[in-house]
């Protein structure tokens, strides 16, 4: 998360003053200076490299999946990050289909399940 300072406030041992700006902070640490009002969230600086814009989709991934520091992290962290999350969400629809009764859950993919879930709770 990269944030704009709009108050004073200490942050690693260093005074920013209004205006100035810090780049790659944790996402818990830059929502609470937001919530008190003494940064606001700006846009992150482009990245150099031609992988820029896959690395702001692995970003936007992994944080809709809820992956911690998912502003911070690099590509192979980001995919690691997105890889357990992404199992931990079949693991928890297989038993959701189990729990349904619906078969052959272990051969399924995230898309089919939550597919057939939807089905099996409308009726």
């Amino acid at each position: 998360m990269d944030l704009q300072i709009t108050g004073t406030v200490k942050y690693n041992g260093d005074w920013k003053k209004s205006g100035d700006e810090i780049r790659k902070v944790d996402d818990e640490v830059g929502k609470m200076l937001v919530a008190a009002e003494v940064a606001k969230e700006i846009e992150p600086l482009e990245e150099d490299d031609a992988g820029g814009d896959e690395l702001k989709e692995l970003r936007d991934r992994a944080k809709a999946l809820g992956v911690s520091n998912a502003g911070r992290l690099g590509e192979a962290k980001l995919k690691e990050g997105i890889s357990e999350k992404e199992a931990e969400q079949l693991a928890e629809l297989r038993k959701r289909a189990a729990e349904l009764g619906i078969k052959s859950v272990d051969e399924k993919d995230a898309e089919t399940l939550a597919a057939e879930i939807a089905a099996a709770e409308q009726k």
